[in-house]
């Protein structure tokens, strides 16, 4: 199956994205960061914020694309990440080999629907003007 992403906003400072789907998808691409708004040749991310609902007993990861991918976080059930101190910005690892500034998504068999809202800042690789 594939996802449904919408860039609700895409401005000089962050990117707002709507991601569902349901289920058992497999590196699916959620955010293309070279298709962002004033982005350059290695555009760089992090996220401040993710909303989720995800039905089923299943889990969802978020991946960093790269030569081998790294795994930003794992989702299940209802929540919110990002909105209590402990929950830093998720950033590309200064050790990951090759990133791209991509978002993979994948989702196991036992999602049956999801719906997510993530909030990116642009750290680098995005012109000011």
């Amino acid at each position: 199956m594939s996802i449904t992403t919408t860039n609700i906003v895409d401005d000089i400072n962050k990117v707002i994205t709507s991601v569902s789907g349901i289920g058992g998808e497999t590196e699916q691409l959620l955010l293309d960061a070279s298709k962002l708004s004033k982005a350059d040749s290695a555009p760089r991310l992090s996220i401040e914020n993710i909303h989720y609902e995800i039905q089923g007993t299943g889990k969802i990861n978020l991946y960093w694309d790269a030569e081998v991918d790294e795994e930003i976080l794992e989702l299940n059930g209802y929540g919110n990440y990002g909105l209590i101190s402990s929950e830093k910005n998720k950033e590309i690892s200064s050790t990951t080999s090759i990133p791209n500034g991509d978002v993979l998504l994948t989702s196991d068999s036992n999602v049956k629907k999801y719906n997510l809202i993530l909030e990116f800042k642009k750290e680098t690789g995005f012109t000011a003007s």
